[in-house]
């Protein structure tokens, strides 16, 4: 699949702030195609305000830092739906957002990989349609597809690193990976031997042999370069789905190379299993961390 790809010019941003009425002041647009499959689509959220008939909607003119979603679902199941919910904090503080479905299922790899990478060259073509600054992009998502947020964010920083690369074409500020894969093969491994029922990567890829070859393609911690972007990640430490050590080798490669990183661990934190002040504390590290790089 083609990806063609043009610039947004004007790089203005409205600050980032939280609105005690933000729930009036975006709108959605569902169910945008960014490719020929039924599952390669995506959600638009944009800044606004209702205004009511007969138009309704007026969007806002000034580009917003935006923030795209994969979901997780260990690259096998779950839907952009499910991840709602988890851009409230964003939008609470006046942010687009591009929340994104991609091809998912057993023996699919890496199909997940070049759909949103895709995606993310969608939002570069159309950034000036929904007011997206491509000076300041955000990349989430949590277990695959934080993941997914990895990856995306570290190929985009290495020119031709895939047929949908648009490094030139906007500005990674920082990836914010929740308890995100980093190493495929080591997840793989670690499943097969301790929890062969839950083993979503081996599902993933089609054939034992296919793993080493996928994992040093597609492995975050295979990836990582001068230009890779800031990096937070949020993992607990008793995380059974995505071992704890999978985020601690991450970001001990980012430090050897120098690259803006931290770490947010969570001694009882489980896979996606923190409690409201440990979220309140961890979106507190987000936002500051963000405020750091976002212009």
């Amino acid at each position: 699949m083609g990806c063609s790809n043009s610039g947004n010019k004007n790089s203005t941003t409205e600050p980032t702030k939280v609105s005690s009425f933000w729930g009036m002041k975006h709108g959605v647009q569902t169910e945008i195609s960014y490719g020929d499959s039924p599952e390669q689509k995506l959600d638009v959220y944009s800044q606004g305000q209702s205004i009511g008939e007969p138009d309704f909607w007026l969007p806002d003119t000034i580009n917003h830092p935006t923030l795209i979603y994969f979901h997780g679902g260990g690259w096998t199941g779950r839907s952009k739906e499910d991840a709602t919910l988890e851009l409230i904090p964003y939008l609470e503080r006046g942010w687009n957002i591009v929340n994104i479905e991609y091809r998912k299922g057993e023996n699919t790899a890496p199909q997940a990989v070049n759909d949103a990478m895709c995606a993310i060259s969608w939002v570069a073509e159309n950034a000036t349609r929904f007011n997206i600054d491509l000076e300041n992009i955000v990349i989430s998502g949590n277990s695959a597809g934080g993941h997914l947020a990895l990856i995306t964010g570290l190929l985009n920083a290495i020119p031709e690193s895939h047929d949908c690369y648009v490094g030139n074409q906007l500005k990674i500020k920082a990836i914010v990976n929740w308890f995100g894969i980093t190493d495929i093969a080591k997840v793989e491994n670690y499943l097969r031997t301790n929890k062969p029922d839950w083993n979503y990567a081996g599902s993933w890829i089609k054939g034992l042999e296919q793993v080493d070859s996928i994992s040093a393609a597609y492995s975050p911690v295979k990836n990582i370069t001068s230009e890779t972007p800031p990096i937070i990640t949020i993992h607990g430490e008793l995380d059974e789905v995505v071992p704890f050590g999978q985020a601690i080798t991450l970001h001990d490669l980012l430090d050897e190379i120098g690259i803006k990183n931290e770490l947010v661990p969570d001694p009882k934190g489980k896979h996606a299993g923190f409690s409201e002040k440990q979220f309140k504390h961890i979106y507190s590290r987000i936002f500051n961390f963000l405020d750091e790089v976002i212009e």
